[in-house]
């Protein structure tokens, strides 16, 4: 379904969301922003929206960093090899999850856990 907005508008609405977001989330705001004028929203309602669809995928993937991490730090302990893949998943959210304002906490932990498995898995191959 396309967003019925004149195409001058999208222009500049593109050229806001460059300035104004962070560029991992800019495709999300600036079609928020978009969605918000088809239906007839306001300049500030437009703006909002982008924020908040900016705020909404950040943290997403400051969760989602906490939840690999975790996965690879459990994956670790119990089995390994697993557990790098988790790790570079979870680097990967954290990249994105760090600029959340509410949850970058989620993903500094993800990290850390990540980082926690990826030693349980180096350990359990040096004891062996």
């Amino acid at each position: 379904m396309a967003i019925q907005v004149p195409i001058e508008t999208q222009q500049q609405w593109t050229g806001w969301v460059q300035t104004a977001v962070a560029p991992p989330f800019r495709k999300r705001a600036l079609k928020a922003a978009l969605q918000s004028l088809a239906a007839g929203g306001t300049s500030d309602q437009a703006i909002a929206a982008a924020k908040q669809a900016e705020r909404n995928r950040a943290n997403y993937m400051a969760t989602s960093a906490l939840v690999l991490g975790a996965l690879s730090a459990g994956v670790g302990i119990l089995l390994g090899g697993i557990s790098i893949l988790a790790t570079l998943f979870a680097f990967a959210s954290a990249q994105q999850g760090r600029l959340s304002v509410d949850r970058a906490w989620q993903a500094w932990t993800g990290v850390a856990l990540a980082i926690l498995g990826a030693g349980f898995f180096i350990l359990r191959l040096v004891v062996r």
